[in-house]
């Protein structure tokens, strides 16, 4: 009593026997798609640790950078300290040397 259908069949249970066999069919049909896949993942974790390296070392050179800025910064502030100190004394010197002119008089 086919009646031009195809008979519904039960389905295969999965035994030690034939799950090679589905191991096969999967392979077959899936395999290359995985094999793509893993290695398009592979390629992905690759360029991300690289990127991780390179934004690792451009954050260590930046803060090298920032170091010697503020570390010039601090000498250049210091050396203006220092001038600014020498332009009075010599400032003082000057009008010593006017006062006593001025009492000579």
């Amino acid at each position: 009593m086919q009646n031009g259908k195809a008979a519904a069949k039960a389905p295969v249970a999965l035994t030690p026997e034939n799950a090679g066999a589905m191991d096969q069919v999967r392979e077959l049909l899936f395999g290359e798609a995985k094999r793509t896949t893993e290695a398009r993942l592979d390629d992905i974790d690759r360029k991300i640790e690289m990127l991780r390296d390179d934004l690792a070392a451009r954050f260590a050179s930046l803060e090298a950078r920032l170091s010697d800025q503020g570390k010039d910064t601090d000498r250049k502030h210091a050396q203006s300290i220092d001038d600014i100190g020498h332009a009075i004394a010599q400032l003082g010197e000057t009008i010593k040397g006017l006062g006593q002119g001025a009492g000579r008089r």
